[in-house]
Parts: C-alpha cells; structure tokens; sequence
C-alpha cells in the first residue's frame, strides 16, 4: 500500500506515524534509499537520464521487497509509489524541461521490468490531498529536503501530477485508490488515512501496470 501525493505533501511522516500505529512495514522512498545520495539538479540529458535510471532501479528493488514482504502476510506501507521517475519525468518533458527521448528511455526500461515481474504498481493507493499554500510553507520549513532551488519545478510538476493521478491512476485501482485531506496535525492525517484503509475493498485482478504506462506514453487523461 503506497501512500502518495505532490511533493511537501506530508508523506514520509504520515507514512512513520502509520507504520507505527498499525505495526506494519515501512519502506522509504526511493531518494532516501539511495547511497551516496544524488543530487536532484542536472545541466545535460545524460545527467537527467542516468538521475531517473538510478531512481526507477531503486523503485523497482522497493517493489519487489514490498512484494517479498506482503506474500509473508505483513502490512506494506511505502513512502510513495513506483512511479515517480515514470511521472516527474513526464512532467518535466510537458513543461518543456525535458527532451522526450529520456522518458521513452524510462518507459522502456519500465516495461521490461514489469513483464518480468521486477515493478508494477502497489495493491492500493492513499494520496494525500495537501493544498498548495500548506505545501509551500512544509517546504521551506524543511530546506534539506525541499531545497529552495527546487520548490518552484517541483510545484510545477506536482500539477501535472496530481491530474495524472486523478483521471487515470484512480479509474484503474478503483476502490483501492482513496484521496484524503492531508491538512491537520500527523495525528490527524493518520486517523483519516487509517480510516479510508478499512474502506478498501478486495479486488479480483491486480491494477494494469501496461495500462498506466501506456497512459503516460500517449499523454492520456491529462487536460
């Protein structure tokens, strides 16, 4: 189960808070997983795509250890999805930041990987609906983490984001996927995420990973 939202959302917290309240698994995002840890700033292509290659390796190992855990019947939380280099990327390339061919790169990778079992998509999805103004101010009050160099493309691409999750990730997990307000204390954001967990309902097939792909490919469902 990932919980998800734009970046200052309050994930990493809220997903700590959870994990211990519930006593089930924490695993961190994918940038707090990687050492030495990358810088998020690129001058050329190949630096941005060997950036997103390094992180869509890490998401995919994130994947397949939340799967090893879950087939053990521990509850899985994961500081975010495993489609963050797949997204940003595709942002970045709609605010004409990025070159296509990088994220066709992505995606190929992506595909690969999900035939042979190696990422996909978590079983349910939490997002955090966290207002803009809210975020900004989590931002710079946590500058090591949301760099001030930074914050105006991640807010940027955070936009393209959240649509993307809205009308296509959400029509394909169906129930399993649950937007809660993300405004309020910890103690608070995690009561509301606890209470739309027990609204899940169980699934016969597991959400399209070739679907999602296919989507961010095309561009569909993003106005």
């Amino acid at each position: 189960m990932a919980v998800e939202g734009p970046s200052a959302s309050g994930k990493s917290r809220t997903v700590r808070e959870m994990s211990r309240r519930l006593g089930a698994t924490e695993i961190h995002e994918a940038y707090d997983r990687v050492r030495p840890r990358l810088s998020l700033s690129w001058t050329t292509v190949p630096q941005l795509l060997r950036l997103e290659q390094r992180l869509l390796r890490e998401d995919a190992r994130r994947y397949r250890e939340g799967r090893r855990l879950a087939a053990t019947g521990a509850t899985v939380l994961t500081d975010t999805g495993f489609l963050g280099p797949l997204t940003y990327t595709a942002g970045l390339v709609r605010l004409g930041l990025a070159p296509r061919l990088v994220l066709n790169q992505l995606l190929g990778t992506a595909r690969e990987w999900c035939e042979e079992g190696r990422w996909g998509l978590p079983d349910a999805i939490l997002y955090l609906r966290t207002p803009l103004a809210e975020r900004r101010r989590r931002a710079e009050g946590d500058p090591r983490r949301h760099p001030a160099p930074l914050r105006a493309r991640h807010q940027a691409v955070a936009a393209y984001e959240q649509r993307f999750y809205r009308t296509v990730v959400r029509p394909e997990l169906g129930e399993r996927f649950r937007s809660v307000s993300g405004t309020g204390t910890p103690n608070e954001v995690v009561a509301r995420l606890v209470d739309a967990m027990t609204r899940f309902r169980a699934r016969t097939r597991r959400p399209s990973s070739g679907r999602i792909l296919d989507a961010i490919e095309h561009d569909r469902g993003v106005p």
